[in-house]
Parts: structure tokens; sequence; C-alpha cells
């Protein structure tokens, strides 16, 4: 599956969610050589990989969804897929 796979809807609210995350990315440089305090500068990273890990999360939800659809269509190798999908997306 490809990003290009995606319904339009779907492909938006990854690109706005990540856009986000580039802004919240940003916004830690600039905490970084404001020389905020170091809680904050980690409560805004947990912040960004926690948006990572749900866009992340999307993403894998829906390749699944559309691995099942060719599943339920006879392709037999979407389990081989998907199984090493899950093994990159829990390491």
């Amino acid at each position: 599956m490809n990003t290009s796979d995606l319904d339009g809807d779907t492909l938006d609210g990854i690109l706005k969610r990540l856009r986000r995350i580039e802004g919240q990315v940003r916004g830690l440089q600039k905490m970084v050589e404001q020389g905020r305090p170091c809680e904050e500068v980690l409560t805004q990273m947990t912040a960004t990989r926690r948006a990572m890990e749900s866009t992340s999360t999307l993403i894998l939800q829906e390749f699944l969804t559309l691995c099942a659809t060719d599943i339920a269509r006879g392709n037999t190798q979407k389990p081989v897929q998907i199984a090493a999908m899950l093994r990159k997306f829990a390491s």
C-alpha cells in the first residue's frame, strides 16, 4: 500500500497532523534556543511524540483496512505484508 492509495479525506487529515507536528518541532527548536526550562521542553517533546504515535496509528489503521479488503478479494500476500508492517510498527 502507498499513501496514494488513501482516500482524499484521510490523506488530508494525515498531512494536517504532520504539519502540526512540524510546527511543534519548530517550537521545540525555539524553546531550546531561548533557554527555556528543561521541564517545558520535555513536556512539549512528549506532546510531539504522542502526535507522531497517533499519526502512525492512523496510517496503520488505514493500511490494515485496505489489506482486509484485498484479502477479501483473494490476495494471499496481504497477511505477510500485515505481519511485516506490525513488526515495524511495534519496534
